[in-house]
């Protein structure tokens, strides 16, 4: 059972007042004071009436808490309001301690012993005092914009921006943990005047809010986000729009970011959609957010319209599917820009680094550990026999065995080769269907009442149908995605499939529902197809690892998972444990030609020409029985471990700040377990 701590026992109604009582009453008496501790407490004084932040009711004192922000109290009216207030309180015989955020912030010390010392006068009140009290340095009183979030000053600026207020209402406290990490880890690089930031995040992390928090602290007249495609654009403009529900400006669990002010002006552009190319460039400033993707970044469009210094900050999304000439050509355009490039892997599609300083990394057991990811469960049908045999047939109809897992690997690095493929022998897709029915039944137990989706990834048309085809047969309703089907198809299949409402429980794709595609109820993801790079495969694992919020799950702490069922001839192994180590996750070191002009390899996608014509070679499989072996990626031990790892780091560089500023530090241990009786 959690034992209740004084942070618990007593809830303020702001940040300044939270950190009143995580940082300075937390470490000055025991929780059995709170007993004694109202909040928000009414007085009545010669006709005013007031609310005090926190009374402290003893046997002889009674002690008035008032905390001072900075925006409230910083003109010459509140000053004059302030000390009315004051001398009126202590006409009522209350003693009263004034408390502002950088005294907390940076005086935290101070702030304690000044407490402890009214306190102590109550014969009551003295009892719940803590003596010799550790008092360690404040390491999150960061979140509030007033600590980190002001850039570095601008020369010769007269008007204000949009981002300058901002800054000035811009709270952090909506953000998960790791994204409110990553904007102080990003706050410290820029303030060193570097602008090549990179955060590696997650599947599940919520780069999109990151991005978005980003952009409204770091910009300073106007910034740019990129995405990879639309579906991540249109992504970042549901997050930007203030009319959708889900936006990350106000409709956060937490809170609004930036309460009291209006949304920023956004102009989203698609090339696709013609809106480049027409847009002008008077258009373009009166924004203060642009989003739109890389395929605009030619000097005919989107740099064609802007100076130098008309962008300031830039977002990159997905940088590991970077396009080199494309990228190289934005940052030289704005070389003062300071970017922040984010992705869940820094394994680039074309093989290439990707050059940037990574300021904050949070990994998949991360993200496992803090309930943003499911557990993820790989379920892997392995043949009984030693050696499957294959066959490829090639247009001339000659027919070629292909034997064991290595020879058919050896085909597949070629995708041109396999993107018609059908299997001759449908054994190993109903085996592999079979283990989906399984997890299926199990999801449903637990996802109830919401209904789990099943997300398949083919080789080609010919095979996401037969696919499709046996799932039915198996009771799954399912259908295809494909580029060939028309706007009008593509938005029907995915209303039936993503809408609870919807009648179909699984889809089948090819490369359509990758990167930024954010669906939830997805709990099985399954690989009909073998990947290349380890980019590929983690995107496509990232489009059911996202942790499904609703009311009844969390009502009843339903642990969620994800099902990865694959085909143990397809050589995806590889992946899952790099998966598991998380080995792969840091930019290699740039070579010299890292930005060079080497196209990116076309791997089909949404591009033209990207898959084979029908008379290319195909593969077939001809014969399979075996079994599935069920295993985790991550054990609860693993995780378990991994929390405790994290939570000793950060009590280490609290540590480090404690003994800095203290002549007679206590030892490690009992720091760690003052920190962990009040804080958790």
């Amino acid at each position: 059972m959690k034992v209740a701590r004084l942070v618990d026992l007593i809830r303020g109604d702001s940040f300044l007042e939270n950190a009143f009582v995580k940082w300075v009453l937390s470490f000055a008496a025991t929780k059995g004071i709170a007993q004694h501790v109202s909040g928000q407490h009414p007085v009545a004084a010669d006709g005013h009436d007031y609310r005090l932040d926190f009374l402290l009711t003893g046997s002889r004192l009674r002690v008035a808490i008032e905390l001072d922000g900075f925006a409230y109290h910083s003109d010459r009216t509140a000053f004059l309001h302030d000390r009315i207030r004051q001398n009126h309180l202590v006409g009522l015989r209350y003693t009263v301690l004034r408390f502002s955020y950088e005294m907390i912030r940076r005086n935290t010390r101070l702030c304690v012993e000044q407490l402890q010392r009214v306190l102590r006068d109550d014969p009551l009140l003295a009892t719940y005092l803590i003596a010799q009290p550790i008092v360690p340095i404040p390491d999150d009183m960061g979140t509030t914009p007033l600590a980190i979030i002001t850039p570095p000053a601008r020369p010769q600026v007269v008007e204000r921006s949009y981002f300058d207020q901002v800054r000035e209402r811009l709270t952090l406290e909506p953000l998960r943990q790791c994204q409110s990490e990553a904007i102080v880890a990003l706050a410290n690089y820029y303030r060193r005047g570097q602008v090549n930031a990179a955060c590696v995040m997650s599947v599940g992390a919520g780069k999109t809010a990151l991005g978005v928090a980003a952009t409204l602290a770091f910009a300073r007249r106007r910034a740019l986000i990129v995405t990879p495609g639309r579906v991540i654009r249109g992504t970042f403009a549901r997050a930007l729009d203030a009319s959708m529900a889900g936006n990350v400006l106000f409709t956060l669990p937490g809170g609004p970011l930036i309460a009291g002010l209006r949304p920023p002006v956004v102009e989203v552009l698609d090339r696709a959609q013609g809106a480049i190319r027409a847009v002008s460039r008077e258009r373009l400033l009166r924004a203060e957010v642009i989003v739109t993707n890389f395929h605009s970044l030619g000097e005919s469009g989107l740099l064609g319209k802007l100076a130098p210094d008309d962008i300031d900050f830039i977002v990159i999304d997905e940088a590991h599917i970077a396009a080199a000439e494309s990228y190289r050509r934005l940052f030289a355009h704005f070389p003062h820009a300071r970017r922040l490039l984010m992705s869940a892997c820094f394994s680039r599609g074309d093989g290439r680094p990707v050059t940037a300083d990574v300021v904050y990394r949070y990994r998949l057991i991360d993200s496992i550990a803090d309930g943003h990811a499911k557990h993820l469960r790989a379920q892997r049908f392995s043949p009984e026999v030693g050696q499957t045999e294959y066959e490829i047939v090639w247009p001339d109809g000659l027919r070629e065995r292909v034997v064991g897992k290595d020879a058919l690997l050896e085909v597949l690095e070629d995708e041109r080769k396999v993107a018609q493929i059908t299997a001759t022998s449908e054994e190993p897709i109903r085996k592999v269907m079979e283990c989906v029915c399984r997890c299926l039944e199990v999801q449903i137990r637990a996802l109830a009442p919401l209904r789990p989706r099943v997300l398949f990834a083919a080789l080609g048309k010919r095979h996401a149908e037969q696919i499709a085809r046996i799932a039915n047969a198996h009771g799954i309703a399912a259908s295809v995605l494909h580029h060939s089907m028309s706007d009008s198809e593509i938005a029907a299949v995915r209303a039936r499939y993503e809408g609870e409402a919807g009648t179909l429980q699984a889809v089948v794709q090819m490369k359509m529902l990758g990167q930024g595609y954010d669906l939830p109820p997805i709990a099985i993801v399954v690989p009909m197809r073998p990947y290349g790079s380890f980019g590929e495969f983690y995107q496509l694992v990232g489009r059911g690892i996202r942790v499904v919020q609703h009311p009844e799950l969390r009502a009843r702490r339903q642990e969620q998972h994800l099902d990865l069922v694959y085909h143990g001839e397809l050589g995806l192994d590889e992946h899952l444990e790099t998966l598991r180590a998380e080995n792969d996750m840091d930019p290699r070191p740039p070579d010299a030609d890292d930005f060079g002009d080497a196209p990116v390899p076309d791997r089909g996608g949404s591009s033209p020409g990207g898959w084979p014509s029908e008379d290319r070679v195909q593969a077939s499989v001809l014969h399979e029985e075996g079994n599935t072996r069920e295993q985790f990626l991550h054990t609860p031990m693993s995780i378990e471990a991994r929390v405790e790892e994290r939570r000793l780091h950060a009590m280490a560089q609290a540590y480090a700040k404690y003994v800095a500023q203290t002549s007679e530090p206590r030892p490690f241990e009992q720091f760690v377990a003052v920190m962990r009786s009040t804080h958790g």
